[in-house]
């Protein structure tokens, strides 16, 4: 399971669905050029380099000329204008993108990256917006990830993870959680992705989404049984739930150790769940996730405040 950034080319990161809304215009569009990856979630609006200062560009970044760029170059003579504008092009970026819709600026850079297969884009938003939506997509699409077997569920507004060995009953643990109100994300295969250094998203592969695998009835559809309330694309992982046979796993049973797991080197706690006939385990994880929501409101453990309170008693006799 790789914990690196997938490599992204221009040509997948232009057909991501965040793009849409800023109808990219693609005045230059080369194979080669749609071929080159995309080294960096970061953008760079290239001010400094315009400014002759060829040392900041960092190299695999989109470049965003702004009204700002845009100005400034126009204030320098033709020649030094051609001059500036071929070396921040002949850098290779990957990308350069052109807002509000300035033909004028773009046109500047058109034979440039023509000449070297650099693609050209340009749209009519506004600079902000670019780079919001650019960024947006760009940490996503370029995000450590990995696959995890598990079921995610959206349980109290907790990210609730199942795991377990296989055949302990997660997918019909999973169904009568749905059942009770509860959403789908994933089943069976868990795609996490990590963002803004400790945040994990959980989501399902693109052709498991909505669907689940129940032993006894095959491949179920949760929206049309459900209803589209009952799945959601993507959730915060908050919690890690472990389905554990009861006869062979010692369990603490008070429950004051609290245990954590890692994913994509970020922390989550865990709980160990005993299965055994008899129990209800959605009940149980439901019980989990109310507990987890009032442990992230401040409110004391139960548990520790009971073994706390029990040795006060007993230093005092």
């Amino acid at each position: 399971m790789s914990q690196q950034p997938p490599l992204l080319t221009v040509r997948q990161f232009l057909a991501h669905k965040h793009l849409l809304e800023l109808r990219l215009a693609l005045l230059v569009k080369p194979d080669s050029g749609l071929e080159r990856p995309i080294l960096s979630p970061r953008l760079q609006k290239p001010g400094l380099a315009l400014a002759g200062f060829l040392a900041s560009l960092r190299p695999g970044r989109v470049q965003v000329i702004g009204a700002s760029e845009a100005d400034f170059v126009r204030t320098l003579p033709e020649e030094v204008q051609q001059e500036r504008v071929q070396s921040l092009v002949a850098a290779r970026p990957p990308l350069v993108v052109v807002s509000k819709g300035d033909h004028a600026a773009a046109q500047l850079f058109a034979p440039f990256c023509e000449a070297h297969g650099v693609v050209l884009g340009l749209t009519q938003a506004t600079t902000s917006e670019v780079i919001e939506r650019l960024s947006s997509a760009l940490e996503v699409l370029l995000a450590p990830r990995t696959r995890i077997h598990g079921n995610l569920l959206d349980i109290f507004a907790v990210g609730v993870l199942l795991q377990g060995a296989s055949g302990l009953g997660k997918s019909e643990c999973a169904l009568e959680l749905i059942y009770r109100g509860h959403r789908l994300v994933a089943d069976d295969v868990v795609e996490v992705f990590r963002l803004r250094q400790d945040q994990l998203i959980g989501q399902a592969p693109e052709k498991g989404r909505g669907v689940m695998e129940v032993r006894g009835l095959g491949i179920i559809n949760i929206d049309q049984l459900f209803g589209a309330a009952a799945i959601r694309d993507w959730k915060p992982i908050d919690l890690v739930i472990q389905l554990v046979p009861e006869e062979t796993t010692p369990l603490e049973r008070l429950g004051v150790d609290q245990q954590v797991t890692e994913i994509l080197g970020v922390r989550r706690p865990l709980l160990q769940v005993p299965v055994a006939a008899g129990r209800s385990l959605s009940l149980l994880v439901e019980c989990a996730a109310r507990r987890h929501l009032l442990l992230q409101r401040g409110i004391a453990d139960m548990g520790r405040a009971f073994v706390e309170a029990h040795d006060h008693v007993l230093q005092r006799e």
